[in-house]
């Protein structure tokens, strides 16, 4: 009975040390890191509409979980990263509950750079994002207000997937799942990223019903999304960056809108120039011009209120939109900075010529005071001005406008790293 007990205790310790290390119970080897930020401000919105409110806003306060594993060859790590929103209510309806809804993937990194899979900012906004938009493009006062979107509910913002209507959202500031992207190293300043989605196994009929219609046809929706940049230190010690991004949604949106074919597409061009003085005191400017294109062809489905709707011509679509934007920031060398941005969208042009009155702007300014430890305080003010044919909104934190309504917003602020 003893030699019984012993086998079986000797066996349990065996399989105990093989699993410590491996698929049953994590890597050893593995340094964990736990990351994320509270960014909450209570704000004050007043709409032409109506829609007057004071709401309490997450802001994208997220925590994540990221790990960098040794793989046992010269200088290649497998990299984990799984990140969600900690805030989910009825003002931040694009917000989940579940597990790894935003940056989150599996890659491998080495001197060639890194490859991923998973769910991740595509590079068309996220290499400008934060070089251009000193408001950390997490609420109400970010830049895809106008930046990314033509002004209508087709939506602003990210997660449009391959499942169910393969995403509604036909803007171009996206966080996308399953996507496959590639890093590059920094090769004396310069980096690129390309991205691409899953092509769908076998295409898509899109139509719900196959019915005989001369329009029914498989497709093979896919975005493809890219950049390079380039920054360095000038003798000065001031620092200049510059970047151009490209994204193309290739049949993407003839799938939800039932149509022969789609083709979308925008280009970015963006720059920023910072400027160090004495006793920690900076200034910095930046810019950014986009244009973007829709090209619908026989669509079936014209939802209200979208893009096909307010532009389009017996089910097809043709549409150009310009927009740029200016940005600034002054740091006064004791934790107290102000920042601003403006943003304009010129009028939409469809079919080649101009839609009179679809044009906008939008304006945000701030006062943000650092204590020693990060923690930060900020007083807000946005605005955004619609021409009666325009309906854009604020950033990622909307406040419900229609064509014509303006729109603006005082907000307090507190934020935390860690």
């Amino acid at each position: 009975m003893r030699k019984l007990l012993g086998g079986a205790l000797a066996l349990s310790l065996t399989a105990t040390s093989a699993f410590a290390g491996g698929v049953g119970g994590g890597n050893a080897n593995s340094n964990w890191t736990i990351y994320g930020w509270q960014n909450y401000s209570i704000e004050d919105v007043d709409a032409d509409n109506g829609t007057d409110t004071m709401r309490i806003s997450g802001n994208a306060a997220n925590i994540g979980f990221a790990a960098s594993i040794d793989t046992g060859l010269d200088g290649v790590t497998a990299n984990l990263q799984c990140e969600q929103f900690t805030l989910h209510n009825r003002n931040n309806g694009y917000q989940g509950n579940g597990w790894c809804n935003r940056n989150s993937k599996l890659s491998l990194k080495g001197s060639y750079g890194e490859i991923m899979v998973g769910q991740w900012l595509l590079p068309a906004n996220e290499m400008v994002a934060a070089w251009v938009d000193p408001f950390y493009d997490a609420g109400a006062d970010s830049h895809t207000s106008i930046m990314g979107n033509v002004g209508t509910n087709e939506g602003f913002f990210y997660n449009g997937g391959f499942k169910g209507a393969y995403g509604t959202s036909q803007s171009f500031n996206r966080r996308q799942e399953e996507i496959i992207q590639y890093f590059s190293p920094n090769i004396n300043g310069f980096n690129f990223r390309i991205a691409t989605t899953n092509a769908h196994p076998g295409g898509q009929d899109n139509t719900d019903v196959t019915d005989g219609n001369e329009n029914d046809t498989t497709l093979d929706p896919r975005i493809w999304s890219m950049g390079g940049s380039y920054e360095t230190t000038l003798a000065s010690g001031n620092s200049v960056w510059f970047a151009v991004t490209y994204e193309q949604h290739d049949e993407w949106a003839a799938v939800t809108h039932e149509c022969s074919d789609s083709d979308d597409s925008t280009f970015r061009i963006a720059g920023r120039y910072v400027a160090n003085m004495a006793d920690g005191m900076y200034a910095q400017v930046s810019g950014m011009w986009e244009t973007l294109e829709y090209e619908w062809d026989d669509c079936a489905k014209t939802p209200t209120g979208g893009m096909m709707s307010a532009y389009g011509t017996k089910g097809n679509l043709d549409i150009e939109r310009d927009a740029w934007m200016v940005s600034g920031k002054f740091g006064f060398g004791n934790g107290f900075d102000i920042r601003a941005s403006y943003m304009n969208a010129d009028d939409i042009e469809a079919d080649g010529s101009d839609v009179s009155d679809s044009d906008a702007e939008a304006y945000n300014i701030g006062m943000f005071y650092t204590m020693p430890a990060g923690t930060e305080l900020r007083l807000t003010y946005s605005k955004v001005d619609n021409e009666d044919k325009s309906a854009y909104d604020f950033g990622i934190k909307s406040a419900g406008t229609g064509a014509g309504n303006d729109v603006d917003m005082w907000a307090i602020g507190l934020v935390q790293w860690f």
